[in-house]
Formats: C-alpha cells, sequence, structure tokens
C-alpha cells in the first residue's frame, strides 16, 4: 500500500466495509481485511476446507503412529480405509 492508502485505512471503520464483505472483516479485523484486499487486489480468492489443509498433519501422524500392526485402528481413527493407509505410510 501506498501512504496515501495507509492514512486513509488508519480512518477505515467497520462501518464502511460494504455489507457483503463485513463478515470477513469482523472475523479477520480491519487490519487483516486490508492486507487480504492489497493482497488479492480484486481479484477471487479460493480458500480450501479445512479438512484439506490438515491433510499433511494427519499423515504426518499417521506415519509416526504406525507400528505396521495398527493399520486397522489407524484406518478407524481417521476415517481411512486400510489400503489408504497404506499408500500414505509408503509416501514417506
Amino acid at each position: 500500500m501506498n501512504r496515501l492508502q495507509k492514512e486513509l485505512a488508519a480512518e477505515l471503520t467497520m462501518d464502511d466495509i460494504p455489507d457483503n464483505h463485513r463478515p470477513l472483516a469482523e472475523l479477520i479485523g480491519l487490519d487483516k481485511f486490508i492486507l487480504l484486499c492489497d493482497y488479492a487486489k480484486g481479484d477471487m480468492v479460493y480458500f480450501p476446507q479445512v479438512d484439506r489443509i490438515l491433510i499433511p498433519v494427519r499423515n504426518r501422524d499417521i506415519r509416526a503412529d504406525c507400528n505396521g500392526y495398527n493399520k486397522r485402528e489407524l484406518a478407524q481413527k481417521y476415517n481411512l480405509t486400510i489400503q489408504q493407509i497404506n499408500n500414505i505410510i509408503k509416501k514417506t
């Protein structure tokens, strides 16, 4: 952001945010909302589902917890098939 934008942003209030964007601004705060707007520069931004973001952590935990004999339990815990557990373990 340039100097003028920063000065104007300092005076921005939630009432200045259009209604359709206000829930996001309230969720992350005005400062972060401004940074996000500056980052996106008017483009549409895709936000993945939380489950997709957590897959690497889940897979890391499965690899750490697998002892070769507990694949069925891991499959039940993570709601996966034994084949999926095997595929995750192979990708180490």
